[in-house]
């Protein structure tokens, strides 16, 4: 009898909120938060500066801040070996898992902060704020 045990897993595990990411081997799971602050206040990089200076082609910021991405996620960055195998992330992917942190993280607070919606106008106007006259006041009294 065949039983989903990773179709299960993966339920659980989306329910928990974890940042879903592919290493270049498997997939792994990460908390978006501890990921995150690990990131900003990681001693060899400051992200706004670096994520500015890596769109720019810049360097040596764009290294370090893939570098600092890399291990702090836990993965490594591309290599081919002499053989032809090829193992590890590229700077570019590992780019779009910085990026795909940032907009999990984006969507989470969106998710469980949501934006106020705007209260329904009251009847009371601002007597400063000029506006169109009162059709109804205008149309009674005007007959001679």
């Amino acid at each position: 009898m065949w039983f989903p045990f990773g179709w299960i897993r993966r339920r659980r595990l989306a329910r928990r909120e974890l940042l879903r990411y592919w290493d270049g081997t498997r997939t792994r799971y990460g908390d978006p938060f501890l990921l995150w602050r690990a990131l900003t206040h990681h001693d060899t990089i400051q992200l706004g500066t670096h994520w500015d200076a890596a769109e720019n082609g810049e360097e040596p910021a764009t290294t370090e801040l893939v570098t600092a991405t890399a291990e702090i996620f836990g993965v490594s960055r591309f290599v081919q070996e002499a053989t032809g195998t090829a193992s590890g992330l590229t700077d570019w992917e590992l780019m779009g898992l910085l990026e795909q942190l940032v907009d999990y993280i984006d969507a989470l607070k969106k998710k469980h902060n949501p934006q106020p919606t705007s209260s329904p106008p009251t009847d009371s106007e601002s007597s400063t704020s000029p506006g169109p006259p009162n059709e109804a006041e205008n149309s009674g009294s005007a007959s001679g």
